[in-house]
């Protein structure tokens, strides 16, 4: 993803500098330049919508991969905080079963406290 992010940045650098040109130099772009495609200001009015609609399908475009990227992001984050959860069960199970066995085995110094049956001789 971010070869994906750096190559469609360049891009939209690439697309504001170009459209800034235009933009700036929109005038003499149409009086002295001798292109054939942009010899009116209606040819400098198709070019600036032909660039609207490529810029506007580089956005579509970002947006779109940037969303799938997030909902695979999403689903490996719930199948990761389920995964979680099931070992933090396991071990709650374990430490249970610890504190049941230690209240039902007697620990050898209580043994040696308990009273003593007298002797009979």
């Amino acid at each position: 993803m971010k070869k994906f992010k750096t190559i469609f940045y360049g891009l939209y650098i690439l697309y504001f500098a170009f459209s800034a040109f235009i933009a700036f130099y929109y005038e003499k772009i149409v009086l002295h330049w001798d292109w054939d495609w942009i010899s009116t200001w209606t040819g400098l009015i198709r070019l600036v919508l032909q660039m609207g609609a490529v810029g506007s399908i580089l956005f579509i475009t970002e947006i779109i991969v940037e969303n799938i990227h997030l909902i695979s992001k999403r689903s490996k984050i719930k199948a990761l905080e389920s995964e979680i959860v099931d070992l933090k069960a396991k071990l709650y199970d374990k430490s249970n079963e610890r504190e049941t066995e230690s209240k039902f085995e007697p620990s050898p110094a209580s043994t040696s406290e308990l009273p003593q049956a007298p002797k009979e001789e």
